[in-house]
């Protein structure tokens, strides 16, 4: 047990970082092919631990949500319709972008760090005095999944929208037992270690959180995932309903967003907080929401890091968190045609972590023909404790390079060039450097840790 002098906010930051990660995580089970029932028969046993048990869990009124694109705005436009309407909200998200308490928010706002260190010392130290050798405790995200049912709890909080990490059926939030609504974004292909490598065994993760009598939403998908979708929904004996982009609409240039992406999102989100709202009353007759408190929510909504755009003197940044094929193909989409009237240079700053195919995604944003193209690990700089990686600065500055000359044999296979191409270690280094060229147009996608990093500089008051 730590001594009370360090129970500072930094002192939790090491200790949870001292956690194995969930990039640590993901490489062990691909090693071991081993992502299954096991992770939550360890959860239960930490939240036994920690003081908590499923009947506590049953008592929150829970909103679960996976999928691969959209799950975090989707979660966002529901928590925000749901405070609107004046009930007292938890969010638990993923990943965080500056700070680790951005992932655990109460009406909105990341618990401030006095609440965040009174609760993370009540749990870790819990956890430390029961546990029977020095590796058992719980990893990174199960440690933080655990906090946030506890924070959620003490709060008494009306609702809790709770976003799954990775997959669903295995992931450590779906230990929940007692979940009245569901929420399925849109599919694609990503965690294939975890997942699997087909839309088919990645839609049947996703749809694991499905819970016996819930009501169960999803958007249009592909014919494949979408059977899937239904053959389990029959299996856990639940309603299963599609949600198309035609329940909210967006007016023109309302946002930086692609607008066919933020309906769909906003459209699942209205669902799934009509859906609450009737199972709340029994599904009789009582409060209903409101339109218009709907709508000043949607419109209010922010979510950073996706589809983000701010505006400095020589650089405008444009910054969206897409790792995978389908997003980088609309975040490329997205950039070409916001900027399409600016007179700046344009500029990529890019990394992609873990199992992701960085080739295919490089590919989909030579169509966006930079005048300058950064390759950059996801620190900040040198010492950033929030974003701790265990990689050491030579193997993450290795990976930069690889990027880099994988760029460079694309652009020799195509026949084009760009005028700079380089590698950084950290994100400020690489924005100093292009400060002093010119006047940009940035691009920064590939990893929402990257993402992070930049706001982390650009605008450190982000969650102020």
């Amino acid at each position: 047990m730590r001594p009370n002098k360090n129970q500072d906010y930094d002192a939790c930051i090491e200790a949870l970082n001292n956690l194995q990660t969930n990039a640590q995580y993901i490489k062990t089970k691909a090693l071991t092919n081993n992502h299954n029932g096991d992770q939550l028969t360890q959860v239960k046993k930490y939240l036994y631990r920690a003081g908590l048990s499923l009947e506590n869990l049953d008592d929150l009124s829970v909103i679960h949500v996976a999928g691969t694109k959209g799950k975090g705005t989707t979660c966002a436009f529901t928590e925000r319709i749901l405070r609107e309407h004046g009930y007292k909200t938890g969010f638990f998200s993923s990943p965080h972008l500056i700070e680790v308490r951005e992932r655990i928010r109460i009406n909105g706002k990341p618990i401030s760090k006095p609440d965040f260190v009174k609760s993370f010392w009540k749990i870790y130290n819990a956890l430390d005095q029961k546990k029977n050798d020095e590796h058992d405790m719980p990893l990174f995200f199960r440690f933080l999944t655990i906090m946030a049912f506890s924070v959620f709890l003490e709060r008494k909080v009306d609702v809790a929208i709770i976003e799954v990490g990775i997959g669903g059926e295995y992931d450590c939030t779906n230990v929940l037992r007692k979940v009245p609504v569901v929420g399925i974004t849109s599919l694609g292909i990503d965690h294939v270690t975890l997942l699997g490598a087909t839309i088919e065994s990645i839609a049947w993760n996703k749809a694991g959180i499905m819970k016996e009598n819930c009501r169960a939403f999803t958007v249009p998908q592909c014919q494949a995932a979408m059977t899937v979708l239904q053959e389990r929904s029959i299996e856990k004996k639940c309603q299963l309903e599609i949600v198309d982009d035609l329940q909210f609409k967006f007016p023109p240039n309302k946002s930086a967003h692609p607008p066919h992406i933020l309906n769909l999102n906003a459209s699942l989100a209205v669902a799934l907080c009509n859906a609450w709202f009737l199972q709340k009353n029994n599904n009789n007759l009582g409060p209903v929401m409101s339109k218009e408190i709907t709508e000043k929510a949607l419109f209010a909504t922010t979510w950073p890091g996706r589809f983000h755009v701010k505006h400095d003197k020589n650089i405008s940044y444009y910054l969206d968190g897409a790792h995978t094929l389908e997003s980088i193909t609309i975040c490329s989409s997205w950039f070409k045609d916001i900027t399409r009237n600016s007179q700046k240079k344009k500029a990529l700053m890019f990394n992609v972590t873990g199992d992701r195919c960085a080739e295919n995604l490089l590919k989909q944003l030579q169509t966006c023909h930079f005048d300058a193209v950064l390759f950059v690990s996801n620190s900040a700089t040198r010492c950033r404790p929030d974003n701790s990686n265990h990689a050491s600065s030579d193997e993450l500055l290795e990976k930069c390079h690889q990027h880099k000359k994988l760029w460079l044999k694309l652009e020799e296979d195509s026949l084009k060039k760009s005028q700079m191409c380089k590698a950084f270690l950290t994100v400020d280094e690489a924005l100093e450097f292009l400060v002093n060229q010119d006047q940009f147009d940035l691009l920064v996608t590939g990893s929402i840790h990257l993402v992070g990093s930049v706001l982390s500089l650009i605008d450190p008051n982000l969650n102020d």
